[in-house]
């Protein structure tokens, strides 16, 4: 799996990460992943994340509310805090923590601040992980944003092209591309710096024919995708090589068998329901309940993910596409 992903990405190049504080970041596989989307309205789910500036042991706090190295790392104060920008424009996370190893390997928190020796996180984390006042292995990553994922893309059009992004209470955020970035509904505020979360996408309508190129690393561990109850779920693997097959698929297991729901639509632009699909509890159903066989080419499609609804929130583990 490992060659055949190193040789499908063009421009793939290894190289080491700078090791951070002398415990060692992650060495990863990064080059770029291509998607073309036609004239019309198209899912996205970027495949790559940004390289880790930060790996080591850390220690969380008891309230959840911070996380310290457990060797100083000497950073410059505020390099990972959020966007701060007032007036009306929104802010976002620029950086988050992940757990890298153990059993909460790809649970991710926003940063809000950083000292040289301690990250705050915008939200505490939950005491139901069992992570509070525990040491575990964390890197730190910039988040992927709308700016970085059209950084290498052609044929956008200015006030015509745009992004729906449907948030985790159910509502949904227009974003127009104004030539350079990005602006919100109102065409006021500049909103290039819009995230779009690991494992994640967002809905695209453009008026010409527009080809992404994305850079980035092909994430080396696992990644948990939160799905919301009452919320329009865009989700996919995060592996730039290929499209994924429903059957064996994980996230089978987190459906609640005969209720959530699963469609995948076309690449056309007509945004056309081309496979509905439900679990079982174990296995992948076809839209008739029928268990897809081993053979089935039904499949999540590279770059473009799926939608899925359910009727409690629920967490998808996916393995990287570099694991064993």
């Amino acid at each position: 799996m490992k060659t055949c992903l190193a040789l499908t990405l063009l421009g793939t190049a290894l190289f080491s990460v700078p090791a951070a504080f002398g415990q060692g970041a992650t060495s990863g596989i990064v080059g770029f992943s291509s998607l073309s989307c036609p004239a019309g309205t198209t899912l996205i789910v970027p495949t790559l994340v940004n390289s880790s500036v930060f790996q080591g042991q850390a220690a969380i706090s008891s309230d959840g509310l911070s996380v310290t190295p457990t060797t100083a790392p000497a950073w410059t104060t505020g390099v990972y805090s959020k966007t701060t920008f007032g007036g009306g424009a929104p802010n976002y996370p620029k950086y988050y923590a992940e757990v890298v190893a153990g059993a909460n390997e790809g649970q991710i928190f926003d940063i809000d601040s950083n000292s040289s020796t301690a990250l705050t996180l915008i939200s505490a984390v939950p005491t139901t992980l069992g992570l509070r006042g525990t040491t575990v292995q964390v890197a730190i990553r910039q988040h992927m944003t709308l700016d970085k994922m059209v950084q290498g893309a052609t044929g956008l059009t200015a006030f015509a092209d745009a992004v729906s992004i449907f948030n985790p209470n159910g509502t949904q955020t227009g974003r127009n591309y104004d030539g350079t970035s990005w602006l919100d509904e109102s065409f006021n505020f500049s909103v290039g710096h819009t995230v779009i979360y690991p494992g994640t996408g967002l809905v695209f309508t453009a008026a010409s024919p527009v080809t992404f190129t994305v850079m980035g690393e092909v994430k080396p561990t696992k990644t948990k995708v939160p799905m919301y109850a009452g919320a329009t779920n865009i989700v996919g693997p995060v592996n730039p090589a290929s499209a994924t097959p429903l059957y064996g698929n994980s996230i089978a297991s987190v459906l609640a068998a005969y209720a959530d729901g699963v469609n995948a639509f076309s690449a056309t632009g007509d945004m056309s329901i081309v496979g509905s699909y439900a679990s079982d509890g174990t296995s992948i159903l076809d839209g008739s309940f029928n268990p897809l066989p081993s053979n089935a080419t039904d499949t999540i499609p590279l770059n473009r993910g799926v939608v899925v609804t359910v009727g409690t929130d629920t967490v998808w583990t996916v393995n990287s596409p570099l694991a064993p």
